[in-house]
């Protein structure tokens, strides 16, 4: 593991453990949009029980449960977890949302409990085939897992331009190729008549989520505006095959 991703994973780890930072961070640098990217996710939704994995402080669980949705949800942060429930009493949905702290890879609940799995912005536990598999034991046939992988601004102006150069930064790679790539996301964004257009010719760069290697099929989706461009990747599972 190089050096960047060392630190980058204690940033992440201190995060998780103080409510405070993570809204701070997953709201500034990102001019804001972080709820709108989350948000991408309740359109797909299949359905009525769902599971959020990794929820971080709560905010689209409680979106989920406030559009009527039966809501479970798992953090391995302590701290995230007891941000979430206190969100959820607040907010008067201790009837139809619950949380507990747990781990991916050994999620505490029966087969074919969910007809959708949530996960935005995931660390690495996404491309690990074990956290898949249970993710894909606890979905029912039919069901869906709905990824919101990563997400980007496009450089609209100086504010965008300079947190453009930091994303960069953060996640690696070189800034100039990561602010090329963006000029042309913009460009493309900018033909779209509608002020947002979802295709499925493009995805984030990165590793490949294996879904193939837990029984699920691949959809995938690039959804833009003139301000910012989101990657979704969707694994479906498969219906039960009914006897003739």
């Amino acid at each position: 593991m190089s050096v960047q991703a060392r630190l980058r994973r204690g940033l992440f780890e201190l995060l998780y453990k103080n409510r405070v930072l993570y809204w701070f961070a997953s709201t500034i640098p990102f001019a804001g949009q972080w709820r709108v990217w989350q948000r991408l996710a309740l359109p797909r939704l299949r359905g009525e029980d769902v599971l959020e994995v990794g929820c971080g402080i709560g905010d689209l669980l409680v979106d989920m449960a406030q559009a009527g949705y039966r809501c479970q949800a798992i953090d391995r942060s302590p701290q995230m977890v007891a941000a979430t429930r206190e969100k959820i009493i607040r907010r008067g949905l201790a009837g139809q949302a619950d949380v507990m702290e747990a781990s991916v890879q050994s999620l505490p609940f029966e087969n074919a409990s969910f007809d959708s799995v949530v996960s935005t912005f995931p660390t690495e536990y996404i491309y690990d085939p074990a956290a898949l598999r249970e993710i894909a034991r606890v979905l029912r046939p039919g069901g869906r897992l709905i990824i919101v992988i990563g997400a980007n601004l496009l450089p609209t102006g100086p504010l965008t331009f300079l947190l453009t150069l930091f994303h960069a930064l953060v996640y690696g790679g070189s800034p100039r190729p990561a602010l090329r790539r963006a000029e042309r996301i913009k460009r493309r964004a900018q033909q779209a008549p509608d002020d947002q257009q979802s295709t499925n010719d493009v995805t984030s760069a990165g590793p490949r989520i294996p879904l193939e290697a837990a029984g699920l099929r691949r959809l995938e989706e690039r959804v833009a505006t003139h301000a910012w461009v989101a990657f979704i990747v969707i694994g479906e599972k498969a219906q039960e095959r009914k006897e003739e």
